[in-house]
């Protein structure tokens, strides 16, 4: 009876056999436990083109922001509006030594008053400029501002070294410091005691020490010197936010402008304010207590310039500065993908090698950069919507195909979809992110812990193939 043997082995030129097959990896290497490894490994590895997305955003965010600074040089930029103060120069005249050492020396003092009230209205229009694919919000506004100066308390012109005062009373202005004063669209008067009037000049006459810009009136001795009412309106221009000082001892502030998204910020908040669909009315009043500085000051430069208060033009979505925050999420988001597809491997028995997931992860790098392209174009929300739904149906057809089974590609496009969902949630939500993140971190944990406690992580219980067996 004939023996069944295995097939010879081939032979070399020296006569010795050879198998035909490659060498085998040991069993270790092929454990699920290798396999985590050199997913988490790969994981790590994904940052690097990562932080290549990471620079290109910021490389657009820049483009953008320049683009938006070309817009405000030609518009306006953010404008801030500081005063009206009543400005009242004297000198101080100091005579030291005697004979003919004695020497006179002038120091120039400036006294500011601030209005008794001041009451400040504005009403503005905000539109958006593009140029090329950015755009900028920009406003246009009727201010006005009314009030009244008290006439000036005595004891303010005092000598602070033993010297003689002189005011200039003839040199007093009203001075109003406006941060742009290009983007005026009319001429500026000052009306006093519903009488006369009296038109501004650039500058901020005594008070232009330090840099600044703005306008300044004359007002006449016999006026300033008894108090007076006043009254001025101004057509002004600017982008993205516009502030105000609280420049009276009781300043009152009504702000009312067809923007629905408003972002009230500065010293003071209002006390009141209504934000609809069509636009946003605010009121603010500070009285002379919460102010926080005297009635009168010696400066030389515009006061209160740390305490503006108002309100910045906020566009809906900020792509740029959302899909910034979006990639520190992305080892994350990477990771749960893979743990789903290394869960679904393990049950299917079918091979996905390492590389396929490096495939899988790039396709989720290229979301990225894909959300930041098309959001240029058509918006942040429809960008979203292209870009995730690009990435989940390239992967769940891949995986699906990859393992053989439809039901794994239904599963990664779930686990996709949810994943993509819950990223949308957290750049929407930034105040909950850290709490929503955690708890997604928690549940994943969970799910993994129990998904897998069947596995033979080591590899070393898998069925041995039988050995050929001789018959006779």
């Amino acid at each position: 009876m004939a023996n069944a043997t295995s097939a010879p082995a081939a032979e070399d030129e020296n006569g010795s056999s050879r198998n035909r097959q490659s060498p085998k990896l040991p069993a270790v290497l092929k454990s699920p436990a290798v396999k985590v490894f050199l997913i988490g490994f790969l994981t790590i590895l994904l940052l690097i083109p990562t932080t290549f997305v990471w620079l290109l955003l910021e490389e657009r965010a820049d483009r953008a922001k320049g683009v938006a600074a070309d817009i405000a040089r030609s518009w306006g930029g953010t404008q801030s509006i500081n005063g009206p103060y009543l400005a009242i120069p004297f000198t101080e005249t100091v005579v030291s030594g005697e004979g003919e050492k004695r020497q006179r020396t002038v120091h120039h003092r400036t006294v500011v008053l601030f209005p008794e009230r001041l009451e400040l209205k504005g009403d503005i229009g905000v539109e958006e400029r593009r140029k090329s694919i950015y755009s900028l919000p920009v406003y246009s506004g009727q201010m006005s501002m009314e009030g009244r100066f008290a006439a000036p308390p005595s004891g303010i012109f005092e000598p602070k070294d033993g010297g003689t005062i002189k005011i200039a009373t003839n040199k007093a202005m009203v001075v109003v410091g406006i941060s742009d004063v290009r983007a005026l669209r009319s001429e500026v008067a000052i009306r006093l005691n519903n009488a006369q009037t009296v038109q501004f000049e650039p500058g901020l006459g005594v008070l232009a020490k330090h840099s600044g810009s703005g306008i300044n009136a004359p007002i006449a001795a016999d006026i300033w010197q008894r108090g007076f009412s006043f009254d001025l309106a101004m057509h002004l221009k600017g982008s993205s936010a516009l502030f105000a000082a609280p420049a009276g001892q009781t300043t009152l502030v009504t702000l009312q402008s067809d923007w629905p998204h408003p972002g009230f910020t500065g010293a003071f908040l209002p006390e009141q304010r209504s934000i609809t669909d069509s636009g946003f009315t605010a009121n603010w009043t500070i009285p002379y207590l919460a102010r926080g500085i005297p009635k009168t000051m010696e400066v030389d430069s515009l006061p209160l310039s740390g305490k503006l208060m108002g309100v910045k033009f906020v566009e809906p979505v900020n792509f740029y500065q959302t899909i910034s925050r979006s990639l520190k999420y992305a080892i994350g988001f990477i990771s749960l993908t893979f743990l789903a597809v290394f869960v679904l491997e393990m049950r299917s028995g079918w091979q996905f090698h390492w590389i396929q997931y490096g495939l899988v992860g790039c396709a989720l790098i290229i979301f990225y950069v894909m959300l930041l392209a098309f959001a240029e174009h058509i918006g942040y929300g429809r960008a979203y919507l292209v870009a995730a739904g690009s990435a989940t149906l390239l992967n769940a057809i891949y995986v699906g195909t990859s393992l053989k089974s439809r039901i794994a590609g239904f599963v990664i496009a779930a686990v996709l979809t949810g994943i993509f969902a819950t990223l949308y949630a957290l750049m929407r939500e930034q105040d909950y992110a850290l709490l929503i993140g955690s708890v997604i971190a928690f549940a994943a944990i969970a799910v993994t812990m129990f998904v897998t406690q069947r596995i033979d992580w080591s590899g070393l219980d898998a069925p041995r193939p039988q050995a050929h067996r001789q018959t006779v």
